[in-house]
């Protein structure tokens, strides 16, 4: 029998760090890395890992699909860590849910600060419902969730409410403006109307579904698909679900009576139980990423069990931990780099720095060094705040 000797109650889970910070490097500039090598290896940009590195146009899902949800469950992972810590320090509820308010207001101004408008007081033009008050809003409520129904079958209840609900909304009701879109004279909206046509005008179409209808009718700003969100208002039910999935990840990681093999096990059977879920709920409920539909969710939250299972057993488990630090590297500073990505054009240094090496090759080996040197440049930033300990934590 193998014995896994179990960790420390006050240990820093490694493998969450760098789950984390593998999920960023691929919107770092990995994935477009990963494009231009299967070009460059003659297996062209529509290969099966290629066509993987970006998103699906409507309905379905790729693992560039799963990056976004995957950051909304890992914060909820980490949330039973966080409160088990402030609790021991002594904190109240009431500070604690002040603390929770306070993140949620710092994330939605890190998001608006990404968005152009914003700085030139374009307040009209501006993106309100960013992803990093997505991930925010749907993490608060999760995590008060956690702190005041303490029960798990209720909670649970709850997530599957939530899933229920969501779908019921899209299946009951259709976009009373869905036939005005259609018949829209607006360049912007007829384009994007146009390059959606193939996929219908059911209520899980591009002009059907009935969120772009609330997010139109309530959301100010701009919206990030001309009309509608892609994190808007009604994909809040779903991301809630996600982020409560992560907390339960997270409370049972937190066991001491249980084993590390054990937990990897239970990861994994919830894992991939919500990968069959999805799929078996797909007929009536489509999988799509746009609207974060309830059995899309379902799918993004199966794979993230599955990478964290994976990535726990290994470094935490078996304690194999030397290959996991440029994950952690980044993990550790992910809405550092994240930002920053907004502010600095790590791309065009890299066109300035690799030029060089760039020329030795064809097209593809250009985009190959260039997509590979933004990273590197990006990471060295990240090694270099690691270094001196510095850390932006929200």
């Amino acid at each position: 029998m193998v014995y896994f000797p179990p960790m420390d109650k006050n240990e820093r889970l490694m493998s969450l760090d760098a789950l984390r910070g593998a999920d960023m490097l691929c919107i770092m500039g990995f994935s477009g890395a990963l494009i231009a090598l299967c070009s460059l290896l003659g297996f062209g940009k529509d290969c099966w890992l290629a066509t993987q590195m970006t998103h699906v146009a409507w309905h379905g899902i790729r693992q560039h699909d799963t990056i976004f949800p995957m950051f909304l469950f890992l914060a909820g992972v980490s949330w039973p860590f966080s409160f088990a810590s402030q609790e021991a320090r002594g904190r109240s509820t009431g500070r604690i849910v002040c603390k929770i308010l306070i993140r949620v207001f710092l994330l939605c101004l890190l998001g608006l600060m990404r968005s152009e408008a914003f700085w030139k007081f374009e307040f009209a033009s501006v993106r309100y419902d960013s992803i990093l008050a997505h991930i925010g809003i749907c993490w608060a409520v999760a995590a008060l969730l956690a702190m005041f129904v303490r029960n798990f079958w209720t909670r649970l209840g709850i997530v599957a409410a939530l899933l229920v609900a969501q779908f019921l909304v899209f299946k009951l009701f259709a976009a009373p403006d869905a036939a005005a879109l259609l018949a829209s004279t607006d360049a912007d909206t007829a384009r994007r109307v146009a390059s959606y046509a193939a996929y219908g005008t059911d209520n899980f179409s591009f002009t059907g579904n009935i969120a772009g209808w609330i997010d139109r009718t309530y959301m100010p700003g701009r919206l990030s698909e001309v009309i509608f969100d892609a994190d808007g208002l009604l994909a809040k039910i779903t991301g809630i679900a996600i982020a409560m999935c992560g907390v339960f990840a997270g409370e049972l990681l937190r066991k001491q009576e249980t084993s590390g093999g054990r937990k990897t096990l239970f990861l994994l059977g919830a894992g991939g139980l919500s990968i069959v879920l999805a799929w078996a709920w797909s007929p009536w409920c489509v999988i799509n990423k746009k609207l974060w539909t309830s059995s899309f969710s379902l799918a993004a939250v199966g794979y993230s069990l599955v990478a964290l299972a994976l990535f726990y057993f290994v470094i935490d488990v078996l304690r194999w931990r030397w290959w996991a630090f440029p994950f952690r590297v980044i993990g550790m500073n992910s809405i550092t780099i994240y930002m920053l990505m907004y502010f600095v054009g790590f791309y065009a240094i890299s066109r300035k720095v690799f030029a060089g090496v760039a020329s030795f090759g064809n097209d593809s080996w250009a985009s190959l060094v260039y997509a590979f040197g933004q990273v590197l440049i990006e990471w060295l930033v990240l090694l270099w705040l690691y270094r001196k300990d510095t850390f932006l934590r929200v």
